[in-house]
């Protein structure tokens, strides 16, 4: 597995996304052209269909995704949409 995650209790369902060639991090416009930087912090939940149900996208340090807000959208997925039928 990945060294950043070696020793983490990662659920099996998960999908983690490394970018070495940058396909991803142009694609959707998160290259950070600053010395020493590669791409703006990101959060994004996908659902099971491809779905993007939640982005975060910063263009600071200082602005990452609270963990908060990215289990209340993860707890959302798994939550019956009120609006279907």
């Amino acid at each position: 597995m990945y060294a950043f995650i070696s020793g983490k209790d990662v659920p099996s369902n998960f999908r983690l996304l490394l970018d070495p060639d940058y396909l991803f991090t142009l694609a959707y416009g998160l290259r950070w052209e600053a010395p020493s930087e590669t791409a703006y912090p990101a959060s994004f939940v996908i659902d099971r269909s491809g779905v993007v149900r939640f982005a975060h996208v910063s263009r600071e340090h200082g602005g990452r995704t609270p963990v908060t807000d990215i289990l209340a959208a993860l707890s959302a997925l798994k939550s019956p949409d009120p609006n279907s039928p």
